[in-house]
């Protein structure tokens, strides 16, 4: 057996083929792009994902991110034909994530707002996309499940799902591993909203839009220090909030809100 399944090593490659990735405004819409394999996850769909998460988070102008999927799938998970091969050639699978063992998660972590627009199937891997984001639309017709235990595999993003969601429905969703509809994943509070499939895309842009009118620091400022707060106790995470709002007092966008309010015009944000 060779010792190393390079599906876990953190190679990240520039947006190609398999992921698309395309800027309108400050805002950048990222699509999985295999859509004759239902968008599943293959060493390249996951390298150039990886890909278009780092150059949003490097490019200042860029204020939020949408990941939908081409076609009929948001993405069906691994590409169990690869993984198949993979044993077949015997590469031995490793649970080691790519971003260490402290991350159920297989992508670079920012902490810009990402939207997912899930427009068809979310299940495995896709469902941990999904989860990957802070706001989660989803079509009437998508369907969302965790579905590794149908394959003899394990969903490590969902040890941390109860944070998220109740543990009710995270042990029924894997215990299960049944499909729900959105209607039914947005019950159990994981989609934030459910909408026609053709409106989709609108809505997640105009949710963009109503993002980005907002100060980026604010944002990005607010949501390390949420999801830092979720391991920490509330002598911990208030320190660190309060010293995180001392940094963004020093910025220049602190200054423009109060002057754009009290000069009653739109502020004018530069992120610094």
């Amino acid at each position: 057996m060779v010792s190393v399944d390079i599906w876990t090593q953190g190679n990240f490659t520039e947006p190609g083929e398999a992921v698309l990735y395309e800027k309108k405004g400050h805002t950048v819409v990222i699509t999985l792009n295999r859509p004759d394999s239902l968008n599943a996850i293959n060493r390249q769909l996951r390298g150039e994902l990886g890909g278009a998460i780092l150059r949003y988070d490097e490019d200042d102008d860029a204020r939020v991110a949408i990941i939908t999927g081409a076609g009929r799938a948001f993405c069906a998970g691994r590409d169990l034909k690869e993984r198949a091969a993979d044993n077949a050639a015997g590469v031995q699978a490793r649970a080691s994530a790519s971003m260490g063992t402290q991350s159920p998660y297989m992508w670079p972590q920012t902490w810009k707002p990402l939207i997912a627009a899930v427009n068809g199937y979310a299940l495995a891997g896709g469902w941990m996309i999904a989860q990957i984001c802070d706001i989660r639309l989803a079509a009437e017709e998508a369907m969302l499940g965790i579905t590794e235990p149908r394959v003899g595999l394990l969903p490590p993003f969902a040890v941390t799902l109860p944070k998220l969601m109740p543990m009710a429905a995270v042990m029924e969703l894997v215990m299960t591993a049944d499909p729900v509809t959105a209607q039914r994943a947005c019950e159990m509070g994981f989609i934030n909203k459910v909408v026609p499939g053709d409106r989709l895309m609108d809505e997640a842009m105009s949710l963009s839009e109503r993002i980005v009118a907002n100060a980026p620091l604010s944002l990005k400022y607010f949501k390390e220090a949420t999801y830092r707060g979720l391991d920490m106790g509330a002598q911990e995470v208030m320190p660190l909030t309060y010293q995180m709002y001392e940094r963004l007092l020093l910025t220049e966008d602190a200054i423009e809100g109060p002057k754009a309010f009290a000069e009653k015009r739109k502020p004018r944000w530069i992120g610094r």
